[in-house]
Order: structure tokens, then C-alpha cells, then sequence
């Protein structure tokens, strides 16, 4: 007969190694996202924006987040007027599978147009109030 305290021993002996192993296999952690918690975040995937709409106050500077989970290049430029008319109030250049996080600066006080500039299909009305 194996004395209780041979049992103890090998039971954290095992639970010891167990712990090592499943640490060891759950590799780093994913950082948690870096940008402001009132960042304006849009998402494009599947050539949509996840919004047609953006509300953004412009009495102070905005962050804007965007989150590319296509392989095709996207990007988002504000404009006075749909499509590729009137004047470009905010761009940057076309991304691919990524996300971007940059300054939006303070918008004039109106109702203005956002499209991807690759797919211009992908578009919407931004409310700057």
C-alpha cells in the first residue's frame, strides 16, 4: 500500500506539470485595442461598412477607428457632396487588413457624405452636429 502522503505528492506533481502545459500552449495574450473609448469605429468587411451613418460632434477633435477585415484596400474620406464631388473634408490613404487609428481633426457643423474611395458603393451621411 502507497502511503497517503506518495498519493498527494504525485497528485500535484501531475497538476503541476498540467498547469505548465496548458500555459505553455495558450501563448501571448492579444493586446487590448488602443484607441480613445469614444473613437468613431467603423468596420469593413465583406466590401460593406458595418454603418451609413457617422455622428460626430464638431465642437472638439474626434478619433476615427478603421477596421479593415478584407484583404482589399479600403479607406474612408469625408466629403461636402456624394461620391467623388465637392470638397474632401477628411481622407487617408487605402489599407489593407488592418486597422488604422488616426486623427479626425474638427469637422465644419453639417450633413456630409463618407465613401471608401476604392469601392465607392461602400458610403454613408456623416451628422456633424
Amino acid at each position: 500500500m502507497v502511503a497517503p502522503s506518495r498519493h498527494i505528492a504525485r497528485f500535484t506533481s501531475t497538476l503541476v506539470l498540467v498547469c505548465l502545459m496548458l500555459t505553455a500552449c495558450a501563448g501571448a495574450a492579444t493586446p487590448a485595442p488602443s484607441w480613445p473609448a469614444d473613437a468613431i469605429v467603423v468596420t469593413a468587411k465583406d466590401r460593406q461598412f458595418d454603418t451609413k451613418e457617422l455622428q460626430i460632434k464638431g465642437d472638439s477633435s474626434s478619433t476615427l477607428v478603421l477596421i479593415n477585415k478584407d484583404s482589399d484596400p479600403h479607406n474612408i474620406a469625408i466629403r461636402t457632396r456624394s461620391g467623388f464631388d465637392g470638397d474632401v473634408l477628411f481622407r487617408f490613404d487605402p489599407v489593407s487588413a488592418s486597422t488604422v487609428v488616426l486623427p479626425l481633426g474638427t469637422l465644419p457643423k453639417g450633413n456630409w457624405f463618407f465613401l471608401c474611395e476604392v469601392h465607392p458603393a461602400m458610403s454613408g451621411t456623416v451628422f456633424v452636429y
